[in-house]
């Protein structure tokens, strides 16, 4: 469960990165708000209704950030490309650890085994 709140601090961050980077208004600056409304949203339906679908969902998210920069092309605005880069590895691991722990209480809800 601990998973879910690092996904949230994770989708506060990305909320907060244009603001603290100085992002130009404009694609990159709604880019990561977008990215960061998506991860909170996932987090908090992680805590809300635990499962593997959410820890899927970060890693999609976090895979989107980590590729945005060589999608869209602003490899030359050093800020956003690292803040992407790196922030989008975190989101992924995040995402693992989430659907471990999704699988860990849907197999202990079920008494059954994941293999």
């Amino acid at each position: 469960m601990r998973s879910s709140y690092i996904g949230v601090a994770i989708g506060l961050w990305y909320l907060v990165a244009p603001y603290v980077w100085g992002y130009p208004f404009g694609f990159l600056w709604w880019n990561d708000l977008m990215i960061g409304a998506v991860v909170i949203a996932v987090s908090i339906s992680f805590t809300l209704s635990p499962g593997r679908f959410q820890g899927w969902l970060l890693i999609a998210a976090g895979a989107y950030s980590m590729f945005s920069p060589f999608l869209h092309d602003y490899l030359s605005q050093s800020f956003p490309l690292w803040n992407d880069l790196v922030i989008g590895v975190v989101t992924v691991a995040t995402g693992v650890a989430v659907g471990a722990a999704g699988l860990e209480i849907v197999t202990a809800e079920t008494g059954s085994t994941a293999f």
